[in-house]
């Protein structure tokens, strides 16, 4: 089964000293595109507030408009700023349906910056070891890197320079992919059950041992801090160390994002239906005891790793609801309790199961993954004669 996927490929980029320059200034004017651009829209709106049918009729600035005010804005990429204008758009869209929280004016003195540029007549394309992105020309890319899948076309780029002054590029694929198709006779399935300790416990007893790197490079960041806070703002000796503080945040993250693809990887190579759960980590951050393990962790990441990599190999990929008592039911007997105090961490039923609670919710979660993948099979099957 051929399926057309969208998704992304991020690689370094090795820019000369005039693409720098170039990158500067394009990261400036999409700056300046937003925050003007979110500045005319705020003052509409409250010249025009009581007034539904002005403001609906009213023309916002386009960047060829703004080019006659600031005419240094012809020398970057056009695609950039009509991005950016688009982004600020959707942005104002997710604020009026309070789905998202207020766009804010964008900042200088912001270490990490970014641009998006579309693709139009071939425009932007790789050619061997070097990118061609408009306006810049070739730029070196890394030699050490994962080949574009086949038949792939680019739909756009996204530049992005990093808080330790490293530039990305990170392109959007759309290609046609090739789906397996899963033999029914042989199913093996997995439930995963969110646990501090350990990053999760599946429905086998296993935990995946999650190494908790910002734990271990605590010590090594609040020496930086420290010594950073005694130092003048500004001075080499501050910016020196800042990007040292950032290098460190930077390997954190890379070993952060390692583990969790590799063991996505991992589950989806040996199952076919992974079940999980859905927790609402905002909530569970704002206790002081475990906020910095939630963050440690980036369970949510992990998820989004899940889903895309079940998607390209038709691994059943479940998510329970969000109420579903998974730790409450008994996995032998299908009792639920009550009341289960988190402090209680081995589970105990009438039946006589006697078993560690997150296992006891990661078989609760297998169970349901696959009486949901069978109701869905059932389904396309009688679908299918149907018809």
């Amino acid at each position: 089964m051929k399926k057309i996927i969208n998704r992304g490929y991020k690689v370094r980029i090795y820019p000369n000293e005039d693409q720098i320059e170039l990158f500067e200034k394009t990261f400036g004017c999409v700056r300046l595109i937003w925050n003007y651009s979110l500045m005319e829209k705020e003052y509409i709106y409250n010249l025009f507030k009581d007034y539904p049918e002005l403001l609906q009729s009213h023309s916002f600035k386009t960047p060829a408009k703004w080019k006659a005010d600031f005419p240094f804005l012809k020398e970057v990429d056009s695609q950039a700023l009509a991005t950016t204008q688009q982004e600020l758009l959707q942005s104002m869209k997710n604020f009026y349906n309070k789905s998202h929280n207020r766009p804010r004016y964008k900042s200088k003195k912001n270490t990490r910056v970014s641009y998006t540029t579309h693709t139009t007549n071939n425009n932007i394309r790789i050619e061997g070891d070097y990118i061609k992105l408009p306006k810049v020309g070739y730029i070196k890319l890394r030699k050490k890197r994962r080949s574009l899948p086949e038949h792939s076309i680019i739909k756009a780029a996204t530049i992005k320079r990093t808080a330790t002054n490293k530039y990305y590029v990170s392109l959007r694929l759309e290609y046609e992919l090739d789906i397996k198709e899963n033999d029914s006779k042989t199913l093996h399935t997995i439930g995963l059950d969110f646990s501090l300790n350990g990053f999760y416990i599946d429905s086998k007893g296993e935990k995946a041992n999650y190494p908790y790197y910002y734990k271990q490079s605590l010590h090594k960041l609040s020496k930086l801090q420290r010594k950073l806070s005694k130092k003048v703002k500004g001075s080499n000796q501050y910016l020196l160390l800042k990007l040292k503080i950032a290098k460190l945040h930077e390997k954190i993250t890379n070993q952060r994002n390692d583990f969790l693809h590799k063991k996505s990887r991992y589950l989806v190579e040996n199952y076919d239906i992974i079940s999980t759960e859905t927790l609402d980590l905002e909530s569970m951050r704002q206790h002081k005891y475990f906020s910095k393990q939630i963050n440690d962790t980036s369970y949510n990441r992990f998820l989004s790793y899940l889903k895309y990599k079940c998607e390209e190999t038709n691994t059943f990929f479940y998510q329970a609801k969000k109420y579903y008592a998974s730790s409450k039911i008994c996995s032998n007997c299908g009792k639920k309790k009550k009341t289960l105090p988190l402090s209680q961490r081995v589970y105990s039923c009438e039946c006589g199961n006697v078993i560690n609670r997150d296992m006891n919710a990661a078989i609760n979660l297998a169970t349901k993954g696959m009486i949901a993948y069978l109701t869905n099979y059932l389904e396309d099957r009688t679908a299918s004669i149907a018809w």
